[in-house]
């Protein structure tokens, strides 16, 4: 399994947000039960391809290329950045 370096999980935990969905996944909800995760990660994977590598870590989803973190989603809070 994956793990994430001390300077790769200092690099996610000092990120500012690049993409958020948080407002469309709760208004998506209100409306019709459904928070729309799988399409809302879909989105994110789509706006970006440089990668190599997707990790899915429990609650966020890592994207290498090469070794080196790129980007990050997290699935829970509906956000993500692109390094």
């Amino acid at each position: 399994m994956f793990t994430l370096s001390d300077a790769q999980s200092l690099q996610i935990n000092s990120a500012e947000y690049t993409h958020n969905y948080e407002a469309e996944a709760l208004a998506s909800f209100e409306i019709t039960g459904d928070d729309k995760m799988q399409e809302l990660e879909r989105r994110f994977e789509a706006e970006f391809t440089d990668y190599t590598a997707r990790e899915d870590l429990g609650g966020v989803t890592v994207y290498l290329k090469e070794g080196r973190l790129v980007a990050f989603y997290d699935y829970e809070q509906f956000c993500g950045t692109v390094f």
